[in-house]
């Protein structure tokens, strides 16, 4: 089978490599997936530029361990040159392991999860048969491509990490994003109010139409001034930034009292300078969140319960995604290069199989 790996960690797309690999039998609860359509996602280019990596080797269960392992029990290790790439996609199940979950699935279309060493960037991968979702005919190959990074994300961290209640304010950056534009969607249906952090002034009128309450474009506006302003002084309840750096430490400063921030990414690629004290005296919260890791931690029923609310949510078209465009697997250096291109509007998706719907 046809394999999209990366040998080195590298800035170059060019030095990304199509290979030939052993097609994998499923194991026990595991079920092999002939994949059709996968997504392109920012946080692929953490795989290929070694940024992951890097992070990991920075946290205590590295000390004194010669294998790097996203985990402390170190059950889930990084993966060794060459590895695939690749997050989520949907595809067909064409055979599966042992276990009442597996069996089920066999034949139907299933939008995945794929984390190392199964990443999704293959003809055909494994996953565990607890994280795979049949696709509903009605959803397209391309929605149901998109189903995990960006809407399982976001209703992780608005619903289970940061708790949103209605009424409440929640800060995000991005939020021209893909994910950004889901928290937005999600907004009108929980009942919470979002202020919406963008490049420039460019973005604004869509993302009012979307239903975004307020719109801060950072290349005319403040952003402390301007959360002051909405908010009567007050700050907001919650934040999710993806960015880091300079705009972190803002919108750190616009927390309420026991206010809560998560930080999901880091497209500034800077550090966050942050006086200890900016966190006491309010009570302020910051927490990390890596969906593969939280998704690790939960207990079954936990994780089928969220799969089932997102999957719920996505049949009426919350999380629906405008797609630039389709590229094949052939041409994926290219496809890299355009999910790169800042401001892009819409997903970049891979072809590899044959069409389902």
């Amino acid at each position: 089978m046809k394999s999209v790996k990366v040998e080195k960690f590298t800035q170059n797309f060019d030095d990304i490599r199509i290979m030939d690999a052993i097609k994998p039998e499923p194991g026990p609860g595991q079920v092999r997936v002939r994949m059709l359509l996968i997504s392109v996602n920012p946080s692929g280019f953490n795989f290929i530029r070694g940024d992951y990596e890097a992070a990991l080797q920075r946290i205590i269960w590295k000390f004194n361990q010669d294998v790097i392992c996203f985990d402390p029990g170190r059950q889930q290790p990084y993966p060794k040159f060459p590895y695939a790439l690749g997050g989520e996609g949907v595809g067909m199940v064409d055979a599966c392991g042992s276990g009442f979950l597996s069996k089920r699935l066999k034949g139907r279309r299933v939008a995945v999860p794929a984390g190392p060493p199964n990443r999704a960037w293959q003809e055909y991968i494994l996953v565990e048969a607890k994280k795979a979702i049949s696709v509903p005919n009605t959803l397209s190959d391309e929605q149901a491509a998109m189903f995990f990074v960006n809407p399982l994300s976001a209703y992780i961290m608005v619903k289970e990490v940061l708790k949103v209640r209605a009424g409440g304010w929640l800060l995000q950056s991005a939020a021209e994003s893909a994910l950004g534009r889901n928290v937005i969607r999600m907004s009108k249906e929980f009942g919470f109010k979002t202020i919406n952090i963008v490049r420039n002034s460019g973005h604004t009128q869509a993302l009012k139409a979307l239903g975004a309450d307020v719109v801060i474009a950072t290349d005319t506006m403040d952003v402390i001034a301007e959360v002051a302003h909405v908010t009567g002084g007050k700050g907001v309840d919650y934040a999710m930034d993806c960015v880091g750096g300079e705009l972190s430490e803002k919108m750190m400063q616009c927390l309420t009292l026991g206010g809560h921030m998560v930080a999901y990414g880091t497209l500034a690629n800077a550090p966050v300078s942050l006086p200890y004290r900016d966190l006491m005296m309010p009570v302020t919260r910051l927490t990390g969140f890596y969906v593969t890791n939280w998704l690790a931690q939960q207990p079954l029923l936990k994780l089928l319960l969220v799969l089932r609310q997102v999957s719920k949510l996505s049949k009426k078209g919350m999380f629906d995604t405008p797609v630039k465009k389709v590229y094949k697997i052939a041409d994926v250096k290219n496809a890299l290069k355009a999910a790169a291109e800042p401001g892009r509007a819409g997903k970049i998706l891979l072809r590899i199989g044959l069409k389902y719907s």
